[in-house]
């Protein structure tokens, strides 16, 4: 028999009823023996959680205070702690070396795009533009000797001698080629017999591909098909798994193709219609056998599992699970893996026929090519195109020594020429270069975070200099628990308040969530958040700071102290003042921010509660709900000590 605070404390006989088996106890050892066992018992029972009460004397060690039951806004939040850093950072180095003659910038400094950051010392620019000097010299040089050579080339003659020549040559060429076209050498084939057969052959062999690319392309589709088939039959096993596992029933191959709706259907029942049975049944039923469903394995699910099982609901959550909603997704995923399957199959099938078509193509050609060679004969005038021939090569020794006559140029020695004006040009720009680049700007506006040169220092490319950074890319980077992170998502907008700036509030975005990273048993996921730099303050990195995300907000909720609950974990209790002490009444309990919870029923705005001042509070009452108002927080604010409410439930059977 359970006894409430106010039951302990009004009830003065039962007190003195207490006492007097006491003073019998101590003269009977077999009733103290009893007297031991049930007092074991109780207190185990305690300690477990089982049963918890709130035992107060009406005396004035009662430190209690009122608190007035009243309405407000309870936020479910969540935080991560993290440094402010940088992304957009860039570490500058010199493409040549030198030694460090002029930093016209500081630490700290703000820069624009292209603004000069470091000089090098005028000795190596001096080198530098020496270099520059002496790679326009010998351009120069190049250049005239070039022109030197080029010089008695340049008349409207000789560049119309030069044309002649190259069209003559061509000429030749053509004609020696068409003749050679249709002349077969020592009884073989001609050219162009053996031009139409390599055809043949080049179209036999795109046959043979197609032939291959056809069988690899039906192997890959009937790998797509076997995929699907694993994917359809593994959704049958699974909705299988859901009949059997929600109501113990051996699942047939008839039960497997038919709808959930229509085989409870058959069964003469649905499936909040047995949950709201099995819910209203106390102690643990026998199997009835003449139903289709196994009536102990439902009330071990409404009775034993540590979350609600719902009915009349749509969707399963963290906090409770649907039968219904979670038979029917499995049916839902059934369907879709079978027309997956019968996608994949059609998709083979039309893959065949396309290939089938290139196939046929292919076979189009190779008959095409072999007419080809039967075509080719050799009923071109011979003398004709050795007539035609002499003649172009007439025309060309005579454009040839139309050149020879207008020039004696060595065309060696104008390509060697040529080619040290090209090699002197190169060398002029990667000189220029060089000596550009002993000035080193700032690639793009920012702010300078580090300098790691002095003056007279030697550098080189693998020698950091600057680091320039852009102040207006803000990060922070932190970590966010897995019981959270599945409430956060890109784009949700954060509250960000650094130790620097107590009294400041900084806008921030989630700009990316990390996968999860095991810290010695822990799961942490790494979050990164974009922010809005205040206005007037430069930050620097690392400095420290802490993101809040709001994942729920209830307005207008009849809230009480945590610290004011007492009673079990299947029956929160409260005790009201009234004009005569306190009565101790039953409430049902809503959400919880660790410190406040929502009272759904039991309670009205006005009335006050007691809630307990004590300095220190027994973990144990924290964890079952005792008489120190302990609850503990669960994704989505739930209050897990009252009410009947629990934890999110898996889905393990």
């Amino acid at each position: 028999m359970e006894l409430t605070p106010s039951e302990s404390h009004s009830s003065p006989a039962n007190d003195t009823h207490n006492a007097s088996q006491m003073g019998f106890v101590g003269t009977s050892a077999v009733k103290f023996g009893v007297f031991v066992a049930i007092t074991s018992v109780i207190a185990i029972a305690a300690y477990f959680g089982a049963q918890q009460f709130l035992l107060n004397d009406d005396d004035e060690a009662d430190d209690r205070r009122a608190i007035a039951v009243q309405r407000g806004t309870l936020l479910d939040d969540v935080t991560a702690s993290g440094s402010v850093t940088f992304p957009e950072l860039e570490s500058l180095r010199f493409d040549i070396s030198g030694t460090v003659g002029e930093l016209l910038v500081e630490e700290g400094e703000s820069v624009i795009e292209g603004q000069p950051l470091i000089l090098l010392d005028d000795v190596t620019i001096s080198s530098l533009e020496s270099g520059v000097i002496n790679a326009e010299l010998a351009l120069q040089n190049a250049g005239e000797d070039l022109a030197e050579l080029l010089g008695g080339a340049t008349s409207l003659e000789s560049a119309i001698a030069e044309s002649n020549l190259a069209d003559a040559r061509v000429a030749s060429m053509d004609a020696a080629e068409s003749l050679a076209e249709f002349t077969s050498n020592g009884g073989s084939d001609s050219p162009a017999t053996a031009t139409a057969k390599d055809d043949l052959n080049d179209a036999n062999e795109a046959l043979a591909d197609a032939i291959a690319v056809s069988e690899d392309d039906a192997q890959a589709e009937q790998e797509l098909v076997d995929v699907a088939q694993e994917s359809y039959d593994d959704a049958v096993s699974d909705y299988s798994d859901q009949i059997s596992g929600w109501f113990g029933s051996v699942v047939s191959e008839e039960d497997r193709a038919t709808e959930s709706s229509v085989l409870f259907e058959s069964w003469g029942t649905t499936v909040d219609e047995i949950f709201e049975e099995s819910t209203a049944t106390v102690d643990s039923p026998i199997d009835d056998l003449s139903t289709p469903w196994n009536e102990s394995v439902t009330w071990v699910w409404t009775h034993l599992t540590p979350y609600p099982i719902l009915t009349n609901c749509e969707y399963t959550s963290f906090e409770a699970r649907c039968p219904t909603a979670e038979i029917s997704d499995a049916w839902d995923a059934k369907v879709a893996a079978e027309e997956t399957l019968i996608e994949a199959q059609d998709d083979a099938a039309a893959a065949a026929k396309g290939q089938q078509v290139l196939i046929n193509a292919a076979q189009d050609v190779v008959e095409a090519a072999a007419e080809d060679v039967v075509d080719t004969v050799n009923d071109i005038e011979i003398n004709a195109l050795a007539a035609t021939l002499a003649e172009k090569i007439e025309l060309e020794k005579d454009a040839e020594e139309t050149v020879s006559a207008l020039s004696d140029l060595d065309t060696l020695q104008i390509k060697l020429a040529t080619a040290a004006v090209n090699e002197a040009n190169a060398l002029l720009q990667n000189a220029k270069s060089e000596l550009a680049a002993s000035n080193m700007l700032a690639p793009f506006a920012g702010l300078i975070s580090s300098i790691s040169v002095e003056v007279g220092e030697p550098v080189s490319r693998s020698t950091p200099t600057i680091d320039i950074l852009d102040p207006s890319v803000v990060t922070l980077d932190g970590t966010i628990d897995e019981i959270d992170v599945l409430s956060l998502r890109i784009g949700d907008t954060v509250a960000v308040t650094l130790d620097a700036l107590p009294d400041q509030i900084l806008n921030g975005v989630i700009d990316e969530i990390g996968d999860g990273i095991n810290q010695q048993g822990v799961i942490e996921f790494p979050l990164t958040i974009a922010l809005t730099p205040p206005e007037g303050i430069d930050l620097i990195e690392g400095l420290s700071a802490t993101a809040t995300i709001v994942l729920n907000q209830i307005d207008n909720a009849l809230l009480i102290p945590l610290q004011s609950v007492g009673g079990s974990f299947t029956q929160a209790t409260v005790d009201v003042v009234t004009a005569d002490g306190f009565t101790t009444t039953n409430v049902t309990l809503g959400a919880s921010d660790d410190f406040m919870v929502i009272v759904e029923s039991g309670l009205t705005e006005g009335q006050e509660v007691l809630m307990s001042v004590a300095e220190s509070v027994d973990p144990f009452q924290q964890l079952f709900g005792g008489g120190g108002g302990g609850a503990i927080r669960i994704p989505g604010g739930a209050f897990t000590g009252g009410a009947g409410s629990r934890g999110p439930g898996g889905g393990g059977r």
